[in-house]
């Protein structure tokens, strides 16, 4: 008898859902990716037990009529491309035609829809990936689909999803992703009863953000407006080093307003910001790139997230400037404040789950969060807030906004522990680390002088005798100009060996042999450039720094400030440390109970 046979519709539609539908906030993403493609200015998400008992998306989008609503159940039937040369050029969220069909394939479906302007609608009921009925119907203009008993009918795969409060989290962080995207959609998510968010789809960003994270983020973040190239434009925030978290979670990212899951995309953006950034901290961000279509390839996965750039190093390097401009031209001063006081919660309760994804209940209330050391947790219903600190974190105060270079117009007081700088205006202390400071404005003038080669060289006495491979003594003899370009003075000196006899100015207190090996490591092969990379400029910049504990003078403290002054440094090392705080004399008084 035959071994290979095709398979029937159902079995193929259940393989479908398997590659599409993996868990409850598969079949939001999709429903609700629809109702955006259908130009619905208002969208609301139900779920009930973590949607793995109901699912109801509801939109005011154009609808359809009922051979239109009838096909849409049909697998790879779609309105959106109608060739294999559409590919190229996707414009609208969903384009594959499989999200119905694969939905109904594992569920209990039903469809109310009416197209605007007809005054009833249509009933279509699916269960299993089989229609059962087909009626008119009245009912609002605009689409709802409710979705029902996930994987009824194929009890095998429910043994793979996570509790209801997981896969509630996973739906939770995907709407806040769709918020974010779309600000100009007004979403309502409600859980369990529960309104979790309730976007005002007023087209501001900054709103939408606060919908999600809570008003008191305003203040920490830095506004992008970029257009790094002709058609390439960066828009959204990113958050002030007062926001890195310790992972990535709370980076979105947006490529023509659809959310993807790009690594790409946060390497750009640490690439970026990583003077401004510590070990092990990570950026926040939401930020949308707009590119032309076809510059972007969509049709990499099923979940439609992951995507490639058919140009990716040209779109990083227009990122990475674009980002740069961005955070250089906003300094902020690290303010110091009191914590507030806040009454005792007693319907409080704390879990982490198997995923180490914690779960804060207060009263009957859920929210969710990846980060394993809590600051706080914002419960949301309708547009009130609350604020339930549990480590005694609070953002409200804003950062220093005043000129943080006009140190002239300042009083400087001293230093104490022969560490940290004081200086004061009529309303503010602040505290500068004078390590932090110095290794800054050493790493800046490195950085400029290495870039404009205008360096200036120190020479060595006694010369100094440096010993290579054969290898390294033929990649130093075939890029010698270049070594004599940015301040060396060498030649040949029998063997494999060369007499150094001056070095760059900026690095006369470095190692040589260490030098040139860093150097020697990072030569493009492809130019033979000759660049002091920027770690190894850190690196220099740190050991040349006054130290903690290195006793300043007054005139040295003068000096430097005059410095930062003249140079406007970023205020963080290149460690990604802040150089200065402020307190404020408001807050000094508040401390001892003056006011």
């Amino acid at each position: 008898m035959p071994v290979i046979q095709k398979l029937d519709n159902n079995t193929i539609n259940q393989i479908a859902a398997g590659e599409v539908i993996e868990r409850p906030s598969s079949i939001v993403k999709e429903l609700v990716e629809n109702s955006i493609d259908a130009n619905a200015s208002a969208i609301t998400i139900e779920i009930e037990n973590g949607g793995i008992s109901l699912i109801r998306v509801t939109d005011n989008g154009i609808g359809m009529d009922k051979e239109d609503a009838k096909n849409s159940f049909q697998r790879h039937a779609t309105s959106k491309i109608s060739s294999a040369g559409d590919l190229n050029h996707i414009h609208t969220l969903g384009f594959r035609g499989e999200a119905l069909a694969s939905i109904a394939a594992v569920t209990q479906v039903e469809m109310l829809t009416r197209q605007k302007g007809e005054i009833s609608g249509c009933q279509i009921i699916n269960h299993g990936g089989n229609i059962i009925k087909v009626s008119e119907i009245g009912c609002p203009e605009g689409t709802t689909v409710i979705v029902r008993n996930l994987f009824y009918n194929t009890p095998a795969r429910l043994k793979f999803l996570r509790s209801s409060r997981s896969e509630t989290g996973a739906i939770s962080d995907l709407v806040a992703k769709l918020v974010l995207a779309n600000p100009q959609i007004s979403f309502k998510y409600i859980s369990n009863g529960k309104m979790i968010y309730h976007s005002p789809g007023d087209s501001n960003l900054i709103n939408a953000i606060s919908s999600i994270y809570g008003k008191d983020i305003i203040n920490q973040l830095i506004l992008v407006k970029e257009k790094p190239a002709a058609d390439l434009t960066v828009s959204g925030y990113i958050g002030k080093p007062s926001l890195n978290r310790a992972n990535r979670s709370h980076q979105s990212f947006f490529v023509n307003g659809r959310y993807v899951n790009y690594p790409f995309l946060s390497e750009c953006l640490e690439e970026a910001l990583k003077e401004y950034i510590m070990v092990n901290r990570f950026p926040w961000c939401v930020l949308n790139i707009e590119l032309p279509a076809r510059e972007v390839d969509v049709n990499v996965h099923p979940s439609k997230t992951e995507i490639r750039f058919r140009n990716p190093l040209q779109v990083k390097q227009m990122l990475v400037t674009a980002l740069k401009n961005a955070s250089s031209n906003k300094k902020n001063i690290p303010k110091v404040f009191s914590s507030p006081h806040y009454k005792k919660r007693n319907n409080y309760k704390y879990n982490r789950d198997e995923s180490e994804k914690i779960t804060i209940e207060l009263n009957n209330t859920f929210a969710y969060t990846d980060d394993k050391s809590i600051k706080q947790i914002i419960i949301r219903e309708e547009t009130q807030e609350e604020i339930l600190p549990v480590n005694g974190m609070d953002n409200k105060e804003n950062d220093n906004t005043i000129d943080t270079y006009d140190f002239t117009k300042l009083n400087i007081i001293g230093s104490v522990f022969s560490t940290f700088i004081l200086v004061e205006s009529d309303k503010e202390l602040y505290i500068l680390d004078q390590h932090a400071a110095h290794e800054r404005l050493i790493y800046e003038q490195l950085k400029n002088s290495i870039r404009s080669q205008e360096v200036l060289s120190q020479q060595l006495m006694p010369p100094y005798i440096l010993e290579v491979t054969h290898e390294e003594f033929i990649i130093i003899s075939d890029n010698l100009d270049e070594f004599l370009a940015v301040g060396f003075e060498l030649e040949p000196f029998g063997g494999n060996t060369f007499i150094i006899r001056a070095v760059p100015a900026v690095v006369r207190e470095a190692n040589i042999r260490e030098l040139f090996n860093d150097l020697l490591d990072h030569i493009d092969k492809s130019n033979k450039n000759i660049i002091l990379q920027q770690d190894d400029i850190i690196k220099i910049s740190c050991k040349k720094a006054v130290k903690a504990n290195d006793k300043l003078s007054q005139n040295e403290i003068r000096k430097l400030l005059k410095d930062m002054e003249q140079e406007r440094i970023p205020l963080t090392c290149p460690h990604g440390r802040p150089i200065m705080i402020s307190i404020s004399r408001y807050e000094l008084e508040k401390r001892f109970k003056r006011v």
